[in-house]
């Protein structure tokens, strides 16, 4: 009896040592099966049914015994009624009792058997499974009395387990968010200092300009530099806005042909510097639709500028639009470098670098359309192939979605 009591203590002990779920249901079967002098253990895991298990974990079988047995108990017969009648269960022979369901093939012979239920939370989490009393053809009162505190321990050190596997990915989150926001403002520093620097540069040319040519082309330089420094700082504020669930569609009635040449209007100057086409063409359909018209035009040009800033000179970037029973798709073609098929996804992070030519990041401008596509109740999307230009599809329900 003080060996058995010996064992237990040392059997608490080597289950809370354990931190992980998994090591700790491990540790518990071992130590049942060690303590209680049985030849084989297992712990049950229910599922989220509470009537099959999850999981089902082994002691006293080897990895080729357990890979021989095959898929998991289902939970019937005698494992099938502890589940159904959470209480200690033990008989001498599972072959005769009136609940067996039988072995699966290359089972180990088993006779003896005790099962307790673990609870935790005041519900069961599973059940505890001995078999084959070690010196005796059956588990006693004294062995059951012993797997019921086991069992006890076991649901407390499966709460802290849990609380210990929680903490872990709580913090490898928080870990991860540092990590990115540590990444987005110094990618954000960068882009904002580029575009200030390329402003200070024109400025200073400008004041010193020595002819008029030189002039005029410092102060447009200066202009594109200060509306695209405001663009940025406008993206970021949108971007912080769209996190934080504060961004309201305003629903009005819009004309799509002005609001295209409205986003087209925004872009010709600087098209009109890489001598690029900037196209129309409108299929058949509806000329009118109800959406946020400040957000429309804003994805719009967001698009534009993406095409017009990754097309080569001399080409032509085209707005295809069509609308169908229930949504109207605003097509922006261009004729870039291209996008490979395993970043077209990670364009739509801010700031993400795809674009080995240029060595510059994409930004906010794609970040932010998408998901103000997504609180207008659409989608944005683009399909691509390397050195074959890019197509962002930006498709809009005819009618606001009716949450909102």
């Amino acid at each position: 009896m003080r060996r058995r009591f010996e064992r237990l203590l040392s059997a608490g002990v080597a289950i809370f040592s354990e931190h992980s779920l998994e090591r700790v249901l491990q540790q518990i079967v071992d130590s049942a099966r060690e303590v209680v002098g049985a030849r084989y253990a297992a712990l049950g895991v229910l599922a989220p049914d509470g009537a099959t298990l999850s999981q089902f974990v082994t002691s006293g079988l080897s990895q080729t015994e357990r890979e021989r047995i095959g898929d998991l108990p289902r939970g019937r017969g005698l494992l099938g009624l502890v589940i159904r009648e959470p209480q200690p269960i033990r008989s001498a022979d599972i072959n005769r009792h009136p609940q067996r369901y039988g072995f699966p093939p290359h089972h180990p012979p088993m006779r003896s058997f005790l099962g307790v239920p673990i609870r935790s939370r005041g519900e069961v989490f599973g059940n505890l499974y001995l078999t084959e009393k070690i010196g005796a053809k059956e588990f006693d009162g004294e062995d059951e009395a012993i797997t019921v505190l086991l069992a006890a321990h076991a649901a407390v050190a499966v709460e802290n387990a849990r609380l210990h596997d929680e903490s872990q990915r709580l913090v490898g989150q928080v870990q991860a968010m540092q990590r990115q926001r540590d990444l987005f403002f110094a990618m954000m520093n960068h882009e904002l200092r580029n575009a200030l620097t390329g402003v200070y540069g024109w400025a200073e040319r400008l004041v010193r300009g020595k002819s008029p040519e030189a002039t005029a082309r410092a102060a447009r330089e200066v202009y594109e530099g200060a509306e695209q420094t405001i663009t940025l700082l406008n993206n970021f504020l949108d971007l912080t806005r769209l996190d934080a669930g504060k961004v309201r569609p305003v629903w009005r009635e819009v004309e799509i042909p002005a609001a295209v040449e409205r986003a087209i209007g925004a872009l010709q100057p600087a098209a009109d510097a890489k001598r690029l086409e900037l196209a129309v063409e409108y299929g058949d359909g509806v000329t009118t639709f109800r959406t946020d018209p400040v957000r429309l035009e804003q994805i719009l040009v967001n698009l534009l500028s993406n095409a017009v800033r990754h097309s080569p000179e001399g080409a032509t970037v085209t707005v295809h639009v069509a609308t169908a029973d229930s949504a109207v798709s605003f097509h922006v073609d261009d004729h870039g470098p291209g996008i490979a098929p395993e970043l077209q996804e990670r364009i739509f992070e801010p700031f993400e670098r795809f674009d080995p030519h240029s060595g510059l990041g994409t930004g906010l401008g794609l970040p932010v359309s998408r998901r103000l596509a997504e609180v207008l109740g659409g989608a944005l999307s683009v399909e691509s192939a390397l050195n074959r230009g890019a197509s962002f599809t930006l498709a809009l329900p005819l009618e606001p979605p009716a949450s909102t």
